[in-house]
């Protein structure tokens, strides 16, 4: 075979591969979505399409927190309390498998805004599709 053809063939096979090792996408959501006072408790909500060893939040791309997780779960639960403005930010998640490792895509972002009496959840995706 030439060597142009087995290289070829080698890269689809690498490509496969590595789409077959891919982990499903989180989805994050905010609890409640609307109406929240500032002082009150938001939680946030990553919904796991799968059982994960650990699963991470991030905001505006720093790791935030991250929780350890049993093996039948498939949420995990991350409190801001004591809303304040500072807390309007970008957040997702993103969780991490063992066997074999592999670290999932990162969720859709939820962006919190805080406003003076309300805290609001906006998606990120769906924002832009509002925005004329």
């Amino acid at each position: 075979m030439a060597p142009t053809v087995v290289a070829l063939i080698l890269g689809w096979w690498l490509v496969a591969a590595s789409r077959a090792q891919q982990v499903p996408r989180p989805s994050l959501s905010l609890h409640p979505s609307q109406g929240v006072s500032l002082g009150d408790t938001v939680t946030l909500r990553c919904h796991l399409p799968q059982p994960a060893a650990w699963v991470e939040l991030y905001q505006d791309g720093l790791l935030r927190s991250y929780k350890c997780m049993d093996e039948h779960q498939v949420m995990a639960e991350f409190s801001l309390v004591c809303v304040k403005l500072e807390d309007a930010r970008k957040y997702w998640c993103q969780y991490r498998v063992l066997e074999p490792p592999r670290v999932s895509e990162k969720s859709v972002p939820i962006e919190l805004v805080v406003v003076q009496d309300k805290a609001l959840a906006v998606t990120t995706e769906a924002a832009k599709h509002e925005m004329p």
